[in-house]
């Protein structure tokens, strides 16, 4: 079967109408829809201010929409309590712009986490956090104290956790701003071996290298309020 006769793949992430505000007026996001089908690279554009962080931690449950749906994997994430949310949360890997590292442990013990928590084997934590430390030219950085890297290194090893236990959506939140060209490319080969494995990536940014010239959807956000979506400037 060709690409061009393939079936759509599933929705894994919905938003229907939603929007956030800030108590006493800050409007974050406006009646804001969209769907990302399950295996495709998302970016997620605009300047500072414009909605894209709320917009993440609203599809990971850091935060509560003021109005409308949001489902992930056919749930809305919103409703589910306990276990069933803890088991959904495991499927989502975020990659935070301020990083929320244990700053007092090191690179190794800060990526192994969310395997321990999914009662991963420790031979298996240990070569995949090896593996991703290579990949991202930090095996030097193994055994060092988090809070001592370089903001470059640090922005690198929440990456590293963010996609550590091989979850089916990876939402990175400005993942090269504190990086050079050619760090930057091998971050974007481990995004891109992530979306051949089969998950889905939404990636918040500034940097236009990202995706000026990728064939992947591209929404960008203006205070709040979808502009446009593919390069199709909306009403």
């Amino acid at each position: 079967m060709t690409e061009m006769n393939a079936p759509p793949q599933p929705t894994i992430v919905e938003l229907i109408k939603v929007s956030k505000n800030y108590p006493p007026d800050v409007i974050a996001l406006a009646d804001v829809s969209l769907t990302v089908e399950t295996g495709e690279m998302f970016f997620l554009i605009g300047k500072s201010g414009a909605g894209k962080t709320t917009l993440l931690k609203l599809i990971c449950n850091m935060e509560t929409p003021s109005n409308g749906l949001i489902e992930v994997a056919g749930q809305n994430i919103h409703r589910l309590k306990g276990k069933k949310l803890a088991r959904l949360r495991q499927k989502i890997g975020v990659a935070y712009q301020d990083f929320k590292l244990l700053t007092d442990r090191t690179v190794a013990e800060n990526i192994a986490i969310s395997m321990e928590v999914s009662y991963k084997k420790p031979p298996v934590i240990s070569k995949r956090v090896k593996d991703l430390l290579a990949q991202l030219e930090l095996s030097d950085k193994h055994d060092a104290i988090t809070g001592e890297l370089s903001r470059g290194e640090q922005q690198r090893v929440t990456l590293a956790r963010a996609v550590a236990n091989s979850p089916t959506l990876i939402l990175v939140d400005e993942p090269t701003g504190n990086l050079d060209a050619a760090t930057t490319e091998k971050v974007m080969n481990l995004l891109n071996k992530c979306k051949s494995s089969g998950a889905t990536i939404i990636i918040a940014t500034h940097d236009d290298s990202l995706y000026r010239h990728t064939d992947h959807r591209i929404m960008e956000l203006c205070r709040g309020k979808i502009r446009r979506v593919n390069g199709g400037l909306q009403a």
